[in-house]
């Protein structure tokens, strides 16, 4: 013999639970819509500095060099599986995005 299911016998309890779930259900969804649009923001702000690094001074240049050196060497080390859909991979981009956006600011501070 098969152990019963327990069951949820207040329907007011069961409503509420449903209602507090499709909730969370939207605000994941907006959350998640957010947290894109962020990460795609800092990776556009990415390539219009790795674009415009050739346009510096030539004293500039070798600290530019190194810094973008840096950033290459970041984004080798990512090891992603989207196939996967998880979320230690949105975590490891948002990480590696972080680390390069530092380099960037780092490199504009030393003008």
């Amino acid at each position: 013999m098969t152990p019963a299911r327990p069951q949820i016998t207040n329907p007011r309890l069961r409503k509420d639970l449903v209602i507090g779930l499709e909730h969370l259900r939207s605000e994941t969804r907006e959350i998640s819509r957010l947290y894109v649009a962020n990460l795609q923001r800092d990776l556009v702000q990415l390539i219009d500095f790795i674009n415009a690094a050739g346009t510096g001074k030539p004293n500039r240049q070798r600290h530019l060099s190194s810094t973008l050196a840096l950033m290459k060497q970041t984004l080798d080390e990512i090891t992603i599986k989207p196939e996967k859909g998880r979320r230690k991979d949105l975590r490891r981009i948002e990480q590696a995005i972080r680390s390069m956006m530092k380099l960037a600011l780092n490199n504009k501070t030393h003008v």
